[in-house]
């Protein structure tokens, strides 16, 4: 009789993380565990064995993609959870993957976070109203990370860029209700590419949602995740290099101030004097009139009388 395969804490620490996000890249969940790729490998054939876990290749980079099985949910402890719709599409990959890469980020530096994986589980505590064409509808953040224990989570978005842009306005202001109601601390969106992040930054500004609780970055890679100390309460949670490339905090250009060189002012020109009026003219005498007549019959001769009209009957 063979003897039953019990997978070890290693492996269920590994299982767990895999079952929180749903599909997550191996990779992923190497940096974020601080795990070497091959020690990863070996747990997922693990998991594998016993038949809580299911995996699919994916793009050349990100390794492959894997998933608990409705057993793997049971085994690792997260009966509250449903399990990932086997095989999973490319949109809900595509998603999980930009998602898992969030999830190593904060999971490497030890902070505290639950994925809308476990928030469905208190849909009354974590869901946010948005409108939307058919009225409203419910929204959970892809993860929910505690900066501070002392304050409500921040709410973690990863974006791809697939949604039209009135339908992005509505969910943005959705989050900055959230905000203002002290649901949740913040919104910072990790994106895809910077044209998407630049995308997200401008709606923001339309629906007034600016300043400390809203970042849009680029999405950080295996070796940027990697570089990133252990957390701390009084530590911004995005390094220098993603800073830089958060186009939130940007000032537009046109709130840019341009200071002119200082020059010596130029010498005043000359004032020129306004010319004086003529003098009116003097009345004419009569003799004078009389002189002007006489000086213009000796030039042009006596005026020829007026011929008069003849009368007709």
């Amino acid at each position: 009789m063979s003897q039953r395969v019990v997978p070890g804490p290693g492996t269920l620490r590994v299982g767990r993380l895999i079952g929180r996000l749903g599909v997550v890249s191996l990779p992923a969940v190497g940096v974020g565990l601080d795990l070497d790729q091959r020690v990863v490998r070996r747990h997922v054939a693990k998991l594998e064995a016993v038949g809580w876990l299911a995996r699919e290749p994916w793009i050349w980079g990100e390794g492959s993609v894997v998933w608990l099985t409705g057993a793997g949910i049971e085994g690792a402890g997260l009966g509250g959870m449903r399990p990932v719709k086997s095989p999973p599409g490319a949109t809900t990959i595509t998603h999980g993957v930009l998602v898992g890469w969030s999830a190593a980020r904060v999971e490497h530096r030890g902070r505290e976070w639950n994925s809308a994986r476990e928030l469905a589980v208190e849909p009354d505590r974590w869901t946010v109203r948005a409108r939307c064409e058919r009225g409203y509808t419910d929204l959970l953040p892809d993860l929910a990370v505690w900066m501070k224990r002392s304050e409500p989570p921040v709410a973690v978005i990863a974006e791809s860029g697939g949604r039209r842009e009135d339908r992005q306005k509505m969910i943005l202001d959705a989050w900055h209700d959230a905000i203002l109601s002290g649901r949740y601390a913040g919104v910072h969106y990790h994106c895809a590419s910077a044209s998407v992040a630049h995308w997200i930054s401008r709606l923001a500004k339309k629906v007034r949602l600016s300043g400390p609780t809203f970042v849009a970055a680029v999405q950080m890679g295996a070796e940027e995740v990697a570089a990133l100390s252990t957390a701390a309460d009084d530590v911004d949670e995005l390094p220098v290099s993603t800073r830089q490339r958060s186009l939130g905090p940007t000032p537009p250009r046109d709130e840019q101030v341009l200071a002119a060189p200082v020059r010596a002012p130029l010498t005043p020109a000359p004032v020129r004097p306004e010319p004086a009026a003529p003098p009116a003219p003097a009345a004419e005498t009569p003799e004078a009139a009389a002189e002007r007549k006489r000086r213009y019959r000796e030039v042009f001769g006596p005026p020829e009388p007026t011929a008069r009209r003849r009368w007709r009957r």
